[in-house]
């Protein structure tokens, strides 16, 4: 513990982080060369998007007070070594969020079969109710039309009575 410096964690993490930068530019022109390669871009649509995606890193980069040019120059004075432990800790990162995105779509499908069977299940509780309503609104209705049809027959009853009279 004594032999560490701070400023070896430092030049650690200023290290990753050139790393990734470095590591996204490459993925970056090596997905455009390979689309490219496949056909669905032109050589010239491909110059054109590398710009694109170049001038956009670059801002992006600056936006977050990243000196694209110093970083270059950096880079270029990096040994093997250490660009070398910069990609396996950064495929060692993608691998981990890799794995998490895995593991979170498998949970939205789970969550997802979820909600459709509470879907379900609720549309089945609202169909039974629905039909128990009608059932109910029916017999009602029912009892209503009969007991019209005795008040009807009772006036014409009081109606043939006061005619007789």
């Amino acid at each position: 513990m004594a032999d560490y410096k701070i400023g070896d964690g430092i030049k650690k993490f200023f290290l990753a982080g050139v790393g990734a930068v470095a590591i996204t530019a490459e993925k970056g022109q090596e997905i455009i060369g390979e689309l490219v390669k496949k056909g669905e871009l032109t050589v010239e649509q491909g110059k054109e998007l590398n710009k694109d995606f170049q001038k956009n890193f670059k801002d992006s980069m600056n936006e977050r007070g990243v000196n694209i040019d110093e970083l270059s120059q950096k880079i270029s004075k990096m040994s093997t070594d250490e660009l070398a432990k910069i990609k396996e800790q950064i495929a060692a990162a993608q691998e981990m969020i890799s794995e998490r995105l895995t593991k979170a779509e498998e949970e939205t499908v789970i969550a997802a079969d979820v909600v459709e069977e509470a879907v379900e299940n609720a549309t089945e509780a609202a169909e039974e109710k629905n039909e128990e309503v009608k059932e109910a609104a029916e017999e009602i209705a029912e009892a209503a039309c009969d007991k019209a049809e005795e008040k009807v027959e009772e006036i014409k009853e009081a109606v043939k009575e006061a005619a007789e009279e």
